[in-house]
C-alpha cells in the first residue's frame, strides 16, 4: 500500500443528513489533471445513532481512498486524536462531518507549503448560515495577503483563527510538538490550535478552503455551549491558552489575545451560555466563576475597564459569581435599545446592589435612560416613569453621592432629578423633558435679524439669558419669567452684532430646581440650513453642540489677512 501525501481526519457525530456533501466535496473536487492530489480519508466515528455510518460506509465502499472506524472514546477531541494515530499522510488537515471543503483546497495549501517547506498552511474560510453567509476573516489583517514563513509575533490577528479545519500541517511538525486534542465537550481545538500558532512557522493564503456550516440542532457545538459543563469546559481551555500566550512574551500577541477573549469569543461564549440556560444555577456556575476569575486576574490591568460598558460590566459581575444579575445585564439582547424603561432601571439596580461595579460609572445610562424617554412613550407600558424614577430613588441618590465623592458634577440631568426627588409633581415635570434644557429649533433672516427660536423644559421658569460667544466677544439677551411663561421663544439679533466667524450659544438661567448654565443644542434637522448669505447652523467639533456661522465681510478678510501677515514678521524677526 503506497504512502498518501495527506491525510484528512473527519470526527463525525450524527451528521446523516451532511457527511455524503463533506465526503463528495474532499473525493471529488480536490484533485485535478493539472495538479493531483494523493490523499486518504480517515472517518472516526464518535457513536453516532443516526445513519451517519452507513453513509460513509457506502462511500468507502466506492472509493479505497476512504477508510470509517468507531472510536475508542467519547468527545470530538478523542475522535481527532485517533484519526491522527491511523494518519499516514506526510501532511495532516481536518474537516468536520457537516462542513464542505471548497474545490481544489487542499491542493493549494499542498502547493504551498512545498514551496516554503513551512510548518503549517492557513487559509480563509466562511460561514454558512440558512440565511446568509458570513466573512470572519475580513477584519483580520493577518488574512489580508499572502505570507510566508511568519511568526505569530509578525501576524497578532491569526490568533483570531483558532479553528483547526482551514489549514493543513506537516506531520513531523505535529508529532515534535507533541500537539493533541483535550478531552473536551466543546471548542476542543482552540487549545491545539494556539499550541500550533505559537510554535509553528507558518503560510496564509488567500484562498477560501474551508466552508463552516452553522447548523441548528440538540447536537451542535452551540447547543453544548449553553450547559454548565461546556461554559467550564472552554474556559479550561482557553485558561490554558492564555497561560502559553502569557508564556510567549510578547506584547502584541498579548494584547491581541486579551481583545479576543474579553471582546469576542469569550464574551459571547458568557453570553451564549446565560442565554441558554432554562435555569441559572451558582453551585453548577461555581467552577465557571473561579476559571473566570483567574482568567480576569491574569490580565486585570486595565484590559476590563477599557471595555465597553456592558462588556465591563459583565465580567465583573461574573467574575464574582452574580451571574443571575449578568443575564440580567444581557438579556435576550446584548444591546438595551428596545428594552422597557422599567426593565433598564431594574437592571441598573441589580448592578449597583452588586457591589463589583463603581457607582459612578453608572451615572451615565442612568441619566440616559430618565432622559430619552419620554411619559408618553409607549416602552412604558402604562408605568409613569416619575413614579418608576422615585422607586429607585435609593439608587439615584448613591450614584449622585458617589459622583461627588469623586468631585464631579453630577451633570444637569442627574442635579435636576436629585433636586426635584422630594416633590413627585416637580419631579414628573423634570424627568418628561426629554430633551436638553434649551433647545433652538429653527433660525430665520428677517429684516436684518437673526431669529433663534428656543424651546425649553424649565421648572417654574425664572430668568434665561441666551449667550452668544465668539473668541472674547459676548453678546447676551435676557429673558423674564412672563417671557419664557409658554415654554418657547424667539431670540431676536441683529446681524449686524454678530460679526463673521463661528458663535456658540449658550444659556444661563434659574428656575424653581437650580441655576443652570449650559449649551444650546440645535436640532439635526436644520443643520447646514442658510438663510441669505449672512448666516447657516453649523455643526462644531463633531459633537452634538452647534453654532451659527456668519461669513466673513469684506473688510474683516482684510483684517484678518493684515494679523495673519503681522504674525509672520513678528515670528521671523524673533528667530
Amino acid at each position: 500500500m503506497t504512502t498518501p501525501e495527506l491525510s484528512v481526519v473527519v470526527p463525525t457525530h450524527n451528521v446523516g443528513l451532511w457527511v455524503g456533501e463533506l465526503l463528495s466535496s474532499i473525493l471529488e473536487d480536490q484533485s485535478s489533471e493539472q495538479e493531483p492530489v494523493d490523499l486518504e480519508v480517515i472517518v472516526v466515528d464518535d457513536a453516532s445513532t443516526d445513519d451517519t455510518v452507513e453513509i460513509a460506509e457506502a462511500y468507502a465502499a466506492r472509493d479505497p481512498r476512504l477508510t470509517v472506524v468507531r472510536s475508542p472514546g467519547k468527545g470530538g477531541g478523542q475522535a481527532r486524536n485517533h484519526g491522527v494515530s491511523l494518519a499516514r499522510g506526510r501532511f495532516l488537515a481536518f474537516a468536520d462531518g457537516d462542513d464542505l471543503v471548497p474545490r481544489g483546497a487542499y491542493a493549494t495549501m499542498l502547493r504551498k507549503t512545498r514551496e516554503t517547506g513551512s510548518d503549517m498552511v492557513v487559509g480563509r474560510f466562511f460561514k454558512l448560515f440558512s440565511d446568509r453567509v458570513w466573512w470572519p476573516v475580513r477584519p483580520w489583517p493577518a488574512f489580508e495577503e499572502e505570507r510566508t514563513l511568519v511568526r505569530l509575533a509578525e501576524a497578532p490577528s491569526a490568533l483570531r483563527n483558532r479553528a483547526c479545519w482551514n489549514r493543513l500541517f506537516r506531520r513531523d511538525f505535529w508529532d515534535s510538538a507533541r500537539i493533541e486534542f483535550p478531552d473536551a465537550s466543546r471548542s476542543n481545538d482552540i487549545e491545539p490550535m494556539v499550541h500550533a500558532l505559537t510554535t509553528a512557522r507558518f503560510d496564509i493564503v488567500t484562498e477560501t478552503v474551508y466552508v463552516y456550516r452553522d447548523r441548528p440542532g440538540p447536537g451542535s457545538m452551540t447547543a453544548k455551549s449553553h450547559s454548565p459543563a461546556g461554559i467550564i469546559s472552554y474556559l479550561e481551555q482557553e485558561l490554558r491558552c492564555a497561560r502559553r500566550i502569557i508564556a510567549l512574551g510578547d506584547p502584541q500577541v498579548r494584547a491581541e489575545y486579551a481583545s479576543l477573549i474579553f471582546d469576542a469569543d469569550g464574551w459571547m461564549a458568557i453570553v451564549r451560555a446565560l442565554r441558554g440556560m432554562s435555569v441559572i444555577d451558582p453551585v453548577a456556575l461555581e467552577p465557571a466563576r473561579a476559571l473566570i476569575a483567574e482568567l480576569v486576574g491574569l490580565f486585570d490591568d486595565g484590559v476590563i475597564d477599557d471595555l465597553e460598558r456592558d462588556k465591563r460590566w459583565g465580567w465583573r459581575l461574573v467574575a464574582a459569581g452574580q451571574w443571575a444579575t449578568a443575564d440580567r445585564l444581557i438579556g435576550d439582547d446584548v444591546r438595551w435599545g428596545d428594552r422597557r424603561v422599567a426593565d433598564i432601571l431594574e437592571t441598573l439596580q441589580l448592578v449597583a446592589d452588586s457591589g463589583v461595579v463603581p457607582l459612578r460609572t453608572l451615572q451615565r445610562p442612568l441619566v440616559n435612560t430618565v432622559a430619552s424617554i419620554s411619559l408618553g412613550d409607549e416602552t412604558l407600558v402604562g408605568d409613569d416613569l416619575a413614579d418608576l424614577v422615585l422607586k429607585h430613588r435609593d439608587l439615584f441618590t448613591a450614584v449622585a453621592e458617589a459622583v461627588a465623592a469623586e468631585d464631579e458634577e453630577p451633570g444637569w440631568r442627574l442635579g435636576r432629578i436629585m433636586a426635584a426627588l422630594d416633590s413627585p409633581e416637580l419631579l414628573r415635570q423634570v424627568v418628561s423633558g426629554a430633551t436638553d434644557p434649551v433647545t433652538a429649533t429653527s433660525l430665520s433672516l428677517v429684516d436684518g435679524r437673526a431669529h433663534l427660536h428656543l424651546a425649553h423644559t424649565m421648572v417654574g421658569a425664572e430668568r434665561l439669558r441666551v449667550v452668544f460667544l465668539h473668541d472674547r466677544r459676548r453678546r447676551a439677551l435676557d429673558y423674564t419669567a412672563a417671557e419664557l411663561a409658554s415654554g418657547r421663544l424667539e431670540v431676536a439679533l441683529p446681524t449686524a452684532a454678530l460679526s463673521g466667524g463661528r458663535w456658540r450659544v449658550r444659556f444661563e438661567g434659574r428656575d424653581a430646581l437650580s441655576d443652570f448654565d449650559g449649551p444650546v443644542v440645535i436640532h439635526e434637522a436644520v443643520i447646514g440650513e442658510r438663510f441669505g448669505e449672512r448666516a447657516q447652523i453649523v455643526q462644531l467639533d463633531g459633537r452634538p453642540r452647534h453654532g451659527i456661522e456668519v461669513p466673513l465681510t469684506f473688510g474683516e478678510r482684510g483684517v484678518r489677512k493684515a494679523r495673519r501677515v503681522a504674525g509672520r514678521i513678528v515670528r521671523r524677526v524673533r528667530r
